[in-house]
């Protein structure tokens, strides 16, 4: 006899998968590099990788990078970055004012005069540099699986 299967399961199954095979192309030596690229001017205390600032921008970077992922197929198939961007733009917004949240609330009762047009900026261009690759990486998947 045939096993039902629930699509929520199916769907998460395959999500799954595809968070394993993007993260598998990841580096944790490039994330580091691109939050002290990105957030050092802002920062300057910015200097241990295993900061609690520094881990939270790193776990920020894997879900914009995950999130590009996602949509990384429809690249494959034609569709222009910037349509398919449009189309994640919400779950993108979503995650840019959390991370600024997160970078305002640890850095407010430490630098009062901080500039939050400055952090939004920051944190707007780090997932959106985030996104791109997670964006690319799933193209280049897609192209060397579907000749």
């Amino acid at each position: 006899m045939a096993e039902v299967l629930s699509f929520i399961e199916v769907k998460r199954q395959k999500d799954f998968e595809l968070e394993k095979n993007l993260l598998k192309e990841l580096s944790l030596r490039q994330i580091i590099q691109s939050v002290k690229a990105c957030l050092t001017p802002l920062f300057p205390f910015l200097h241990d990788e295993r900061d609690i600032i520094s881990e939270g921008c790193i776990d920020f970077a894997i879900e914009a990078y995950l999130l590009g992922g996602r949509f990384g197929i429809f690249g494959y198939y034609g569709e222009s970055m910037q349509s398919i961007n449009a189309r994640s733009e919400r779950e993108e917004e979503e995650l840019r004012l959390e991370f600024f949240d997160y970078l305002y609330n640890w850095t407010h009762e430490q630098y009062s005069t901080f500039d939050k047009n400055m952090v939004y900026e920051a944190s707007r261009q780090f997932i959106k540099d985030w996104w791109t690759e997670g964006f690319t990486q799933r193209e280049k998947q897609c192209k060397l699986r579907m000749r």
